[in-house]
């Protein structure tokens, strides 16, 4: 889905629990193909070619998925994250900055969420 140049796929985890934790990974103004990615049952959220202007809509879009898929708990966020202000959304604990070219390797993106697993609850 797309809002002007804002870019976003979401792959909801195979269950709803409030245990079960939302990763959004920013990818900036980077293009990338933005397909389904798993990551041992969690809700993902990729966004990608975003600006300071739509981070409204962005922050919107964390919290109404995790309203809806009840993981307002444990909210993480990995990527490009200048310039935006989450703040009441995503705890800044919670939040590990990268830039592009941190992004593109899949072995930095595991590691980061290895990271992030441990921070939240077993299921």
């Amino acid at each position: 889905m797309t809002q002007d140049n804002f870019s976003y796929h979401f792959t909801p985890a195979g269950f709803i629990s409030n245990f079960t934790p939302l990763v959004v990974i920013l990818y900036g103004n980077e293009t990338v193909d933005l397909n389904d990615f798993e990551y041992k049952m969690w809700n993902v959220l990729q966004v990608c070619a975003f600006d300071k202007v739509e981070s409204k809509f962005l922050k919107e879009l964390i919290v109404n998925i995790s309203e809806t898929h009840e993981c307002e708990e444990y909210i993480f966020m990995y990527g490009d994250t200048q310039e935006l202000d989450l703040s009441g959304v995503i705890a800044e604990k919670n939040v590990y900055k990268a830039d592009a070219l941190e992004l593109k390797s899949t072995e930095n993106l595991k590691k980061v969420l290895d990271e992030f697993e441990k921070m939240a609850p077993e299921l």
